[in-house]
């Protein structure tokens, strides 16, 4: 296998996003169009070809990549292609890396201590400018996303919290006392007291 071109361009989470997005609406017309056209000429719609796994495993990969960049806890909720054009372009003539700008349209910092972990050496390089990256960040988010109709924060539902894999119920495999639920399987066949000090024949 041969790499043509290594990297042709930085993609933001956002900007992968959207093409998974675009993606998988494309093969969701195909697959509609693919199966009226096998209804239509009454082959085996069972008949799977070898690829199909293949193309399973790819739309696997795909939905769990949108299911996490999608997730409330991700800017890309608040982000926009316009939003972060003008993030990277105002964070140009810092002393920022082309990683460093990545991780900032990335992760949106909106607290300084943040900003700590993605910026190597933040305190020698920029600490006097560091609130003004912030306020940058906070300029290219779009608040509308994240707040109600009368400007109050939004707030997370249950329903977005179970897709976080968070169990509202409290049931999280783990008793009131910390204890994990999991029963115990323990081989005592053969073991007693102090049987680790023994030497191996």
């Amino acid at each position: 296998m041969e790499v043509v071109n290594a990297r042709a361009a930085l993609l933001s989470n956002y900007e992968v996003l959207q093409l998974l997005k675009e993606h998988e609406a494309e093969q969701l017309a195909h697959a509609k169009a693919a199966f009226a056209v096998k209804k239509e000429h009454g082959t085996d719609l069972n008949a799977a070809l070898p690829t199909d796994e293949v193309i399973e495993n790819l739309r696997t990969v795909e939905f769990e990549a949108i299911e996490y960049l999608s997730a409330p806890f991700q800017p890309t909720a608040q982000q926009s292609t316009e939003g972060i054009s003008k993030l990277v372009r105002s964070l140009a003539p810092e002393s920022l890396t082309k990683a460093e700008k990545l991780q900032i349209a990335n992760l949106a910092p909106t607290e300084p201590i943040e900003l700590y972990v993605i910026v190597e050496e933040l305190e020698e390089r920029m600490l006097d400018k560091m609130d003004d990256i912030l306020q940058r960040v906070k300029d290219s988010l779009d608040d509308s996303a994240n707040a109600n109709a009368d400007g109050a924060p939004r707030v997370v539902t249950e329903a977005e919290l179970a897709a976080l894999a968070m169990d509202i119920d409290g049931n999280d495999g783990w008793d009131k006392d910390g204890n994990d639920d999991e029963p115990e399987y323990v081989d005592d066949e053969g073991a007693f007291e102090g049987d680790l000090d023994l030497d191996d024949d």
